[in-house]
C-alpha cells in the first residue's frame, strides 16, 4: 500500500470519530512524529519505538503497511 492510500484510509477513519492524528496518537501513547514518518515511508516499524508504534497503528487502522 502507498503513502497516498494510507493517508486516504487513516483520514477516514480519523474522521468517522472525530480525531485528528495528534490527537489519536497522543490517546494512544504514540508520538505524532513517528506516527508522521511511518504514514510517510520514512520509518518502516520493525524494531523498537516505531515498531510498537505500528503495531498500535495497525491494530486500529488494519493492515495498512502490506507491501512495505
Amino acid at each position: 500500500m502507498d503513502r497516498e492510500q494510507r493517508e486516504k484510509i487513516i483520514h477516514q477513519k480519523l474522521e468517522s470519530i472525530g480525531e485528528t492524528l495528534n490527537s489519536w496518537s497522543k490517546k494512544n501513547e504514540l508520538d505524532h512524529r513517528i506516527v508522521s514518518k511511518l504514514i510517510d515511508g520514512e520509518l518502516f516499524g520493525t524494531r523498537g519505538v516505531s515498531l510498537i508504534a505500528r503495531k498500535k497503528m495497525e491494530e486500529f487502522f488494519g493492515d495498512i503497511f502490506d507491501g512495505n
